[in-house]
């Protein structure tokens, strides 16, 4: 099975890169090209919070570049958030099988633009058929994207990733190097997402007379096994409200309900439950917080995106890559094992409470 799987790969691989083979535009001259397409087409919300780093490399080392961003349908609000997008593409990848003249259609409008660079901006260590297929479609002549197994014939200018260890926003700006711009150092994580819902949230905690400090506690993530465990938040919650007087809210995402319920039930006084929120709401509600207590997900990297003071946990040791080295995060690796461990995050919340907002 495994070997009619790679033949099948080698197969459809045959097959896209001849499917729109015509170059739409001319390879980037002396100076350098004027426009871009950075391609990012997945939904996880942390990858694209994170894409405006590179982004602003972008801007900041070639002034005056038009950059074009091809992303997911489902994460257009989030999408259109990112600062330094001269257009907007939008595309699901579901289309190639349930709507195929749209999906088309989506490819054509790319090409339309004539991109002379178009960047595969997906993950540097697995390869993505689809990023690398739709870096092709897009007609540029010169693709950038990492090297790995599978992307020969996609790309014309292949880089290797750097270490295992070194921070997603660094390992990013490595795909500049065809462009000259290596070596230069990853901008801060920003985001303008929720900034105009910000007063709503405020006026939202007033109301249920939410006092402070405002600590969110997110319970989940989108992997079990790097989840801290839910006695372990309890007790973190408690021992906040105890030495801090602090408010708790529980924020929670799709499928989290059951954790958010039984925090809420442990916990029982001086705690209030978010509710359902998009990810504009969710942002103007981290906006609003004075801390946020989090598992290594996605909203964990919005959070720090929009000057929320964040502490990260990890249960595995990953925060060298994932957790942001900014003033107001704290990344620590705890695995969920040791009582200590409450101490250690006791300890990174009440230096963050204490420095306050910036």
């Amino acid at each position: 099975m495994r070997q009619a799987g790679r033949i099948d790969r080698r197969a459809l691989g045959w097959l896209t890169r001849r499917v729109w083979a015509r170059r739409t535009a001319e390879p980037p001259g002396p100076g350098g090209p004027g426009r871009i397409l950075v391609v990012r087409v997945d939904e996880r919300v942390g990858n694209l919070v994170m894409l405006q780093s590179l982004l602003d490399a972008l801007g900041q080392g070639l002034p005056g570049v038009e950059l074009g961003l091809w992303a997911a349908a489902r994460q257009a609000r989030l999408a259109r958030s990112l600062e330094g997008v001269a257009r907007l593409h939008l595309i699901d990848r579901r289309w190639f099988l349930r709507d195929g003249p749209r999906w088309r259609a989506a490819v054509e409008e790319v090409r339309g633009q004539a991109y002379p660079v178009a960047l595969d901006a997906s993950a540097w260590h697995e390869f993505s058929f689809t990023h690398a297929a739709l870096t092709y479609f897009s007609g540029a002549p010169w693709r950038l994207g990492f090297a790995r197994s599978g992307a020969a014939g996609f790309l014309t200018h292949p880089v290797p990733p750097g270490p295992a260890g070194e921070h997603e926003l660094a390992q990013r700006v490595r795909l500049l190097a065809p462009l000259g711009l290596g070596g230069r150092p990853a901008p801060v994580l920003r985001s303008s997402l929720g900034a105009d819902l910000a007063p709503r949230s405020r006026r939202w905690l007033a109301e249920l007379q939410v006092g402070s400090p405002r600590v969110g506690l997110w319970l989940g993530s989108r992997k079990r096994a790097r989840r801290w465990p839910l006695p372990y938040f309890v007790q973190l919650g408690r021992r906040l409200q105890q030495q801090h007087a602090a408010a708790l809210v529980l924020l929670w995402g799709p499928g989290e309900e059951a954790l958010r319920d039984e925090a809420a039930a442990a916990l029982r006084e001086g705690v209030v439950c978010a509710p359902a929120t998009d990810l504009e709401a969710l942002a103007g509600l981290l906006r609003a917080l004075d801390l946020l207590v989090t598992n290594d997900t996605g909203p964990m990297h919005l959070a720090v995106a929009v000057g929320c003071p964040t502490v990260a946990l990890f249960t595995a040791p990953e925060a060298s890559r994932w957790g942001h080295p900014v003033a107001h995060a704290r990344n620590l690796v705890l695995p969920g094992q040791q009582p200590g461990e409450l101490d250690q995050a006791l300890a990174a919340c009440a230096e963050l409470l204490g420095a306050g907002r910036g």
